[in-house]
């Protein structure tokens, strides 16, 4: 091999490198002089600091909460029409929307999910709004939307259907107390 060609592939190792190392430093330790444009640039000292996480973790090995995948609210008029709707109304409305349109099927069944989170009809708005995204080609939103679900209403028949369709299953946790005995959590 000749020596050009040894010092071109020395270059090229060291630019491969360096992409390699600059992507690997997250952006908030990047001085702002090297940010790019596609790199948003950091809040000001005066904005309000994230609040720390909830130390929910009672036990070691204790399961983190089971929260809802986070999603685009519901648009002012779907939220609007559904907060003067009673759980029952809202279930009969969204029923049928979803046979003509998944789109707006999946706006209902989030803002009902937003304003009736753990009501008697939960688990089929969930299964509703699982198929509807699934209809609208958002597998990896609807996958979320059955990890939740699975997992907040364990014992719903609407759950058994949404784990055959999508694979979907309770997470169960089981640790060895101090008794010796397992517990479930």
């Amino acid at each position: 091999m000749s020596t050009t060609r040894k010092l071109l592939l020395v270059v090229a190792v060291l630019n491969l490198a360096l992409v390699v190392a600059w992507f690997a430093v997250p952006a908030k330790k990047r001085p702002a002089s090297e940010r790019t444009a596609s790199t948003p640039p950091e809040a000001t000292p005066a904005a309000a600091p994230e609040p720390p996480a909830p130390a929910t973790a009672t036990a070691p090995g204790a399961a983190a909460p089971n929260l809802p995948p986070d999603a685009a609210p519901p648009s002012a008029s779907v939220a609007a029409g559904v907060a003067r709707m009673s759980e029952s109304v809202l279930m009969a409305h969204l029923r049928e929307v979803a046979r003509k349109d998944s789109a707006q099927a999946i706006e209902i069944a989030r803002a009902g999910n937003k304003k009736f989170p753990d009501g008697p009809d939960a688990p089929e708005r969930y299964s509703i709004l699982i198929h509807a995204l699934v209809t609208q080609n958002q597998l990896s939103e609807g996958r979320g939307e059955a990890e939740y679900m699975v997992n907040h209403f364990p014992d719903s028949s609407w759950v058994r259907e949404i784990e055959g369709f999508t694979g979907a299953h309770r997470h169960r946790n089981i640790r060895v107390n101090d008794a010796g005995q397992l517990e479930y959590f």
